[in-house]
This record gives structure tokens, sequence and C-alpha cells, in this order.
């Protein structure tokens, strides 16, 4: 038996970079076939053998999660909609899939948040960068005594918030 995963050539026919609605068109073919027009990524799904677990507590706790960011973070279309898809609530059961519901709850607002920050960030420079890195360290330092109106460090005091009440030690 061969200890070589087996891999998969996508071929990347058509992707309109100017317009960004999902137009790249892919087609994966076995690595026997492959030609040298694409590239070999491996079969890592077929090689897990472990099965595939959910937080119990998943559909309450990510619906809840969703709505505390769409709450705070005040999305508009298309943003509402790019966020939706990415199911981080779903994700981060499948990460932690014993935790209580508070737990997880405090680990699927981070999903959340980071990659809402990561989405906000995508077009700033370095100085919007700095200012949001010092905006949500103030806010995680000291969540009560620090204020700001912007979006992103309320939801860093959210966080927090939710943080603090949830903490074991």
């Amino acid at each position: 038996m061969s200890c070589v995963p087996h891999c998969f050539v996508l071929h990347i026919a058509h992707l309109d970079v100017h317009n960004m609605n999902q137009t790249a068109s892919i087609a994966a073919t076995d690595i026997t076939t492959h030609s040298d027009s694409g590239f070999i990524l491996p079969d890592l799904l077929s090689d897990c053998h472990y099965p595939l677990r959910l937080n119990p507590h998943c559909d309450p706790v990510s619906r809840a999660s969703e709505q505390w960011l769409l709450n705070g973070a005040r999305l508009t279309e298309p943003e509402i909609t790019a966020f939706m898809g990415l199911h981080a609530g779903e994700f981060t059961a499948a990460c932690y899939p014993d935790g209580d519901a508070s737990h997880l709850r405090v680990c699927s607002d981070f999903v959340n948040w980071l990659f809402s920050i990561d989405d906000w960030m995508d077009g700033s420079d370095v100085d919007d960068t700095w200012g949001m890195r010092e905006c949500c360290m103030s806010a995680f330092r000291d969540p009560i005594n620090f204020h700001m109106e912007k979006r992103g460090a309320k939801m860093c005091k959210s966080y927090v918030d939710l943080f603090y009440h949830t903490r074991s030690f």
C-alpha cells in the first residue's frame, strides 16, 4: 500500500478578476490524467478517518453569535451575505465539539469578529491598520474606561465583556 496520498489536479479554466461573482470554473481530475497546466493538491479528506463532530449547541450559539456581530458591526449588503456564507459558527462548533454553550459562544464570537476585522482591513492602508490595532488593543486592555465610537472598538468591548462573564479559572 502506498503512503502517498491520492491527489487531484485543479485546472482553472476562467477567472474574471474584475467581476468577483464566482466566475471561476474549476475542474478536478485524477492525478493519472493531469497535464502541466494545473497544480496538484492532495486529497486530505479521504485520508481523514475521524468522524466530523459538531458541538450539540451549534445552532443556537451560531445564530446568537451571528446576530451579535450583525447588530454590532452594522453590516450592509453584500457584506451580510458574505458574512453569513462563512458559516463561522459551524466551523467553531466543529473545532470545539465538547465545549459548553457559553464557552462555545465566546469562541464563536471571536471567530466571527476575526473574520469581520480581516474583511474590514482588506482595503486599508498602514495608518488605518495601525489605528484599528490601537483602538482594539485599548478596548481589550481597559474595556470599562475605554470609549470610542468606531465599530471595531465597540465590537472589541462587547467581546471582552462576554469573555469576562464566561471565563473560568
